[in-house]
């Protein structure tokens, strides 16, 4: 017994608003289908004809959806199911995301998270060049689960050996997969003890090994990392330099205002690719407040600036 879908691809980019035609076969037993996506909304149910079945569908939110197919026999038994994953892509402003550490625990509930219009999110990795947080395994599996773009993120420590740290994250998350984001390095002067670790080394001494953990990840990754960090970090501790600027810039700015506080020249006219706007948002499927993002463009936006930090 079986059945498949044959229309779209996995994996197709098709446009939010249109009206989306799944296809697919069955197998004699198999009288009707029905199509669930992301596991919860049903999208409708159809007889099968002679052993293929259509549906059509029209979405109205932007991002990945996995789409299944369920097979029932006359008796309403269901039989068998396949499963795919469409992006739908728009024009949407912003894309939300959410980052995450074990501060958020061990009990979120992703698909939930995803359910709640977050298209993208990450997770804290390593920090130094032991600690690996406790639910970082768990988050990055149930994140791809889900079907969030995701991303991991190292929180530098500025006395610690960069190019053992950079090993500590490229072993934690291991090969990375096409469709995920870049790995990023954590840069900040929170809590204390971190700002007078920073406080012990010179400005060229900064410089230079946050350009070690870099370069030892793209090496490993071929990916262009992300950095991030806050203007009055980078302005206070890294005098404002703009010699990263070539690195997509992930800012922090708690604020209600359109735009965020920028440094280094607005990141040498580049600007900000990803916004955390709030560490005190909530998010259905997290209990207490988590830090909120936003991604500076629409969803199809969001895939290219996956696609672009592969290095050429």
């Amino acid at each position: 017994m079986s059945i498949k879908f044959t229309a779209p691809e996995n994996l197709s980019r098709l446009k939010l608003g249109d009206v989306i035609t799944f296809q697919g076969e069955a197998a004699n037993e198999i009288i009707k289908v029905e199509l669930i996506a992301d596991g919860i909304y049903k999208l409708g149910e159809v007889p099968v004809f002679e052993g293929n079945w259509t549906l059509n569908y029209p979405f109205n939110r932007a991002g990945k959806r996995r789409i299944t197919v369920n097979g029932f026999d006359s008796t309403n038994h269901k039989l068998t199911s396949d499963a795919l994953d469409i992006l739908l892509v728009g024009e949407t402003t912003n894309e939300i995301g959410i980052d995450v550490s074990n501060h958020n625990g061990n009990a979120i509930d992703w698909q939930t998270v995803k359910n709640s219009d977050v298209s993208f999110a990450f997770a804290k990795a390593t920090e130094g060049i032991t600690y690996t947080d406790p639910y970082f395994n768990d988050n990055w599996k149930q994140m791809k689960a889900a079907g969030l773009i995701r991303g991991a993120y190292h929180f530098f420590r500025p006395l610690r050996n960069p190019e053992e740290q950079a090993q500590n994250l490229l072993k934690v998350i291991g090969d990375l997969e096409a469709e995920d984001l870049p790995p990023v390095v954590d840069l900040e002067h929170y809590p204390d003890y971190i700002e007078e670790e920073w406080k012990q080394i010179n400005l060229n001494q900064r410089i230079e090994r946050v350009q070690k953990w870099l370069d030892t990840v793209e090496r490993a990754t071929g990916r262009k990392s992300l950095i991030y960090t806050s203007y009055g970090f980078w302005t206070t501790y890294m005098g404002n330099t703009e010699v990263f600027t070539k690195y997509p810039l992930w800012v922090a700015n708690y604020t209600t205002k359109p735009q965020p506080l920028v440094p280094a020249n607005n990141w040498g006219g580049n600007g900000w690719i990803f916004w955390q706007y709030t560490e005190t948002g909530s998010v259905a499927g997290i209990r207490g407040n988590v830090d909120r993002n936003r991604f500076a463009g629409s969803f199809e936006k969001l895939l290219a600036f996956v696609n672009d930090s592969f290095i050429a």
